[in-house]
């Protein structure tokens, strides 16, 4: 695995409640193709619903919370993109609100 280093300009923004060890992020492969863009920008913001197959999914398909924004703009096809699995969660700060099917298929994430 080849290890990048990324900065971001402005605020530090986080979708965990807590700090230190109360979460655990895994994996999931995300196409390009899958995310919308605006503003012509392709950008998956963190507190995203997604599924195992890296779709948008606000459902009972929901896998896991986007972990940070992804700019997908410059990409060549697919990312691999870390996913909150477990953990306490700012639901305040989310894009938008999680169902209540999300919920119940994210039951290892406690959205505070």
């Amino acid at each position: 695995m080849i290890e990048t280093k990324q900065s971001y300009m402005g605020e530090n923004k986080t979708i965990l409640q807590f700090a230190g060890d109360l979460f655990q992020n895994t994996l999931v492969k995300v196409k390009k193709t899958d995310v919308a863009e605006a503003e012509g920008k392709r950008i998956l913001k963190a507190g995203t619903i997604v599924n195992k197959d890296g779709r948008k999914a606000n459902d009972a398909t929901a896998f896991g919370v986007v972990y940070r924004d992804v700019d997908f703009t410059l990409s060549n096809g697919t990312e691999n993109i870390p996913v909150t699995i477990f953990g306490f969660i700012k639901a305040s700060v989310l894009p938008e609100v999680v169902t209540a099917e999300a919920k119940a298929a994210l039951n290892m994430i406690k959205f505070l």
